[in-house]
């Protein structure tokens, strides 16, 4: 059973001699809301009979423990009112009313939700595939590939090197006039990659978040700067350009029986532009999340913020990131590929004149300690993997959550180990498949886009047939190379 929220603020916050506790572990001081920011009571419903107070933030968001959201937000609009005539007696705070209403009234994003969080609640709804418009079931393309199970791939044998040769820092990456090349959005941890007893409330502030788009574009602007190095005798050095999360998306077909995937490709100067167009499924998850969803969401950048500032700010800001571009050759295949990095160990130095440091990935996970994890058999494991691999990153820093979203515990991990306790899949296997698409595709593949056929190639995983199909289509909603681009390089 879980203990109370007053229990854990007792032990976080006053017990200071170290009694119950094991060696090795110390006391986290508040959040660094708490001295900056007033403090009311407020009562969250709980699955038991007895209900108690935890401490949460005034507005701008919902009380959590709201039944009723609708009658709730149309209590709080009124309350706002009633303070903003009191506030406003002259001119001079008018206009300061008048700012805050512009920084702190954003749109609830995040609907209340009970805590703590059921059993139920942490268990991964059943999706229902939305068939696909370009691809019908009986839609039959002239070439296919067939995803086998992964161990058929393990046995194969597939080189991989992969090498930092940029980075660069965006509040957009869709708008190329918000990208730079320096490391003002890299963050550093202000914890050291050790055990830690801490206590964040990943529910404090405003559960408001605007997600990065999936556009190349700031890629695109990394390599417009570096154009004699990647573009030599009308060609482009490297054979493939995308994100690191569509090559994730390729790996994991080898165990995903839920979700479908379609990617748009493109030939240009001897490069394949590979741009991910969410399906109908994808569409309906990412626009009808449930109120959990979106909680857990927010709890992931929140928590990324408690580790990299020593005040972090009141809203996350997930647009803002970090990425490094990696050129790595698979097999025959020379991939161009950009990471987004969460954050670099508390000794790592970046600047002009000095580089050198480790990258760290990020997670939360709902456990007590690693010997909670399922990594053996558990695929989630797998994505942190992929996405550590393709980074070259070698740690993560993990925070242990518990049912009210309050981390209690922080540990590192070896990416490596990951890799080690894997039952259900292998990392040859990931890579191994990963070729193989690639070569498909160029063979796919056999001339350059123009303006004249503007040819989109489309594929298509479907979980149910275990296959990847393909069809050409030059509709404008897939013409994802912006012309400015295509200028530069004709």
């Amino acid at each position: 059973m879980c203990e109370s929220p007053q229990s854990w603020q007792s032990t976080s916050f006053y017990d200071c001699t170290g009694r119950g506790r094991p060696k090795g572990f110390c006391v986290e001081i508040p959040s660094p809301h708490a001295s900056s920011l007033k403090l009311t009571p407020c009562e969250i419903s709980q699955s038991t009979q007895s209900s108690e107070l935890f401490l949460e933030l005034e507005p701008p968001s919902v009380p959590l423990s709201s039944d009723d959201y609708e009658e709730d937000l149309e209590k709080f609009s009124k309350e706002q009112n009633n303070t903003s005539k009191v506030l406003v007696v002259n001119k001079k705070e008018i206009k300061k009313v008048s700012q805050k209403k512009e920084t702190h009234n954003l749109p609830i994003v995040c609907p209340p939700v009970q805590l703590p969080l059921k059993r139920d609640d942490k268990q991964q709804l059943s999706l229902v595939l939305l068939p696909c418009l370009q691809f019908p079931e009986s839609y039959s393309s002239p070439t296919e590939i067939i995803v086998d199970y992964w161990r058929r791939y393990h046995t194969m044998r597939v080189s991989f090197s992969q090498k930092e040769i940029g980075y660069f820092s965006t509040a957009d990456r869709a708008d190329r006039t918000r990208c730079r090349e320096d490391y003002r959005y890299l963050k550093k941890l202000i914890y050291p990659l050790e055990q830690k007893r801490v206590h964040f409330d990943l529910n404090i502030g405003a559960e408001y978040l605007d997600e990065p788009p999936a556009s190349l574009d700031s890629m695109m602007w990394w390599i417009l700067r570096h154009k004699n190095e990647l573009f030599i005798d009308k060609k482009f050095t490297f054979d493939f350009l995308s994100w690191r999360g569509t090559l994730r998306k390729i790996m994991s077909s080898l165990f995903d029986s839920v979700l479908d995937w379609r990617i748009g490709i493109i030939r240009w100067k001897g490069c394949h532009f590979m741009s991910v167009f969410h399906t109908e499924t994808e569409l309906k998850i990412e626009n009808e999340p449930t109120p959990i969803e979106k909680r857990m969401q927010y709890w992931g950048h929140k928590f990324e913020d408690y580790i990299t500032s020593d005040n972090p700010p009141l809203i996350p800001s997930p647009k803002k990131m970090f990425s490094t571009m990696n050129k790595a050759t698979l097999g025959r295949h020379i991939l161009l590929y950009s990471c987004e990095i969460d954050a670099c160990t508390l000794n790592s130095t970046y600047g002009e004149e000095k580089k050198q440091g480790t990258y760290v990935e990020v997670k939360i996970a709902y456990a007590k300690h690693l010997l909670d994890l399922n990594t053996a058999s558990s695929r989630k494991y797998a994505k942190w993997w992929q996405q550590c691999f393709l980074a070259g990153i070698n740690h993560m820093l993990l925070g242990f959550r518990n049912d009210y979203g309050v981390v209690e515990c922080l540990q590192p991990l070896g990416v490596k180990d990951i890799e080690i306790r894997a039952k259900t899949w292998s990392a040859s296997a990931f890579m191994s498949f990963l070729d193989e698409f690639c070569s498909f595709v160029r063979r796919t593949i056999t001339k350059d886009w123009s303006y004249e056929d503007r040819d989109v190639y489309l594929f298509y995983y479907s979980p149910k047939s275990k296959k990847i199909k393909w069809r050409i289509t030059n509709e404008q909603q897939y013409q994802f190379l912006p012309d400015w681009f295509i200028n530069e390089f004709s």
